[in-house]
């Protein structure tokens, strides 16, 4: 899989993402969030709460695409009430862009580590819209 798109598909822009967890401790819960698909290949993951300037989204990661299909990884950092970071979710999904190419849809996996072990493991169905116009990455 390449970042560059090819067959006219790009991922480039903000994407409004509803997250269902199929299967884990958070079985039957609904997510939304958004990410951020960057050029060359960077994702970025933030929850629906403004960040203030300077700081960092929750999530970066890398993200492909090969004709429609899909893949996309990242890192999330969870913190705590004190705002110190104390869980990692390690995030993979694979999924299919729509011929318009402003939905796609993937089927994710996560994994929730504290203090370096494995607490959580989940499976998440993605259902995502373009929440902006995009700027492909070949302008």
């Amino acid at each position: 899989m390449t970042a560059l798109p090819s067959g006219g598909h790009d991922l480039t822009g903000a994407w409004d993402v509803h997250l269902t967890f199929i299967r884990g401790p958070r079985q039957g819960e609904t997510e939304t969030v958004e990410l951020r698909f960057l050029c060359p290949n960077v994702i970025l993951h933030a929850d629906r709460i403004r960040l203030p300037d300077g700081q960092l989204p929750r999530g970066i990661g890398e993200w492909a695409i090969d004709d429609d299909q899909l893949s996309y990884w990242f890192h999330v950092v969870l913190t705590g009430p004190d705002h110190v970071p104390e869980k990692v979710v390690c995030v993979h999904a694979q999924g299919k862009l729509a011929p318009d190419g402003r939905t796609f849809t993937a089927l994710g996996t996560s994994g929730v580590y504290q203090s370096g072990r494995l607490i959580a493991t989940h499976q998440v169905e993605v259902r995502a819209a373009r929440a902006d116009y995009h700027r492909s990455c070949d302008s």
